[in-house]
């Protein structure tokens, strides 16, 4: 049985990484235009609770009046590029390294190959896995749910399909095309997709409210 787990919301929350990044962007508009950080977190902090990620720096500049393509292409590079102030709660860390100790463990995330190289790096958890996949690496069109990397698992491992376990957050690509395939996929219940209905042909075959519930599925760990 070979496992393979999702970045983002699956093994920690993705709104640590969100708050870090908005910390940074605030931090170089106070160094830069003398704003104040607190009421450019207050900002970025309530339009995201509002309205998501989609166009804040937009809407940020645009509020300070120093929106240019210029300055956003920027505001997006420290976005990017800064290196978050993100922790893996224990019990997860402990969870993972037991588990290392016993299964060849994989990671195959999605997004921007720096800022998932950076949140690898802080959360310090690269030991954990006998190998990282970021899609985006080998280009956009095989992110999830393409299957290029699990393919990569597969012949690395030299195994069937129905031995991978693939345990992610988002139904809507993390499971279909596994499932198509004969894996057993496990959605855990976390994140922005905690609450997503979709059809059962896209659902994990099973869903855990936390990783270490993995351990109940008894199918899997026999």
């Amino acid at each position: 049985m070979i496992l393979i787990f999702d970045l983002d919301e699956t093994l920690y929350n993705e709104n640590l990484f969100v708050k870090s990044g908005f910390k940074a962007v605030a931090n170089f508009l106070e160094k830069k235009y003398k704003f104040k950080q607190v009421n450019t977190l207050k900002f970025l902090s309530k339009t995201y609770n509002k309205y998501g990620r989609k166009n804040i720096f937009d809407k940020l500049l645009r509020k300070k009046n120093i929106y240019n393509k210029y300055t956003l292409t920027k505001i997006v590079k420290v976005y990017r590029s800064h290196k978050p102030k993100i922790t893996l709660n224990k019990s997860t860390y402990l969870f993972l390294m037991n588990l290392s100790k016993n299964f060849n463990l994989y990671l195959v995330t999605d997004g921007n190959k720096i800022v998932q190289k950076n949140k690898i790096k802080a959360l310090k958890i690269s030991n954990f896995f006998k190998k990282i996949y970021i899609t985006h690496q080998y280009g956009v069109k095989y992110s999830k749910p393409s299957l290029f990397c699990f393919n990569k698992i597969k012949n690395l491992e030299n195994c069937l399909w129905r031995d991978l376990v693939y345990i992610g957050d988002d139904p809507n690509k993390d499971f279909i095309n596994l499932n198509k395939k004969g894996c057993t996929t496990i959605r855990i219940m976390k994140g922005k997709f905690k609450y997503a209905k979709v059809n059962k042909r896209q659902d994990g075959i099973y869903t855990i409210n936390q990783l270490k519930d993995l351990l109940r599925l008894k199918k899997i760990f026999i």
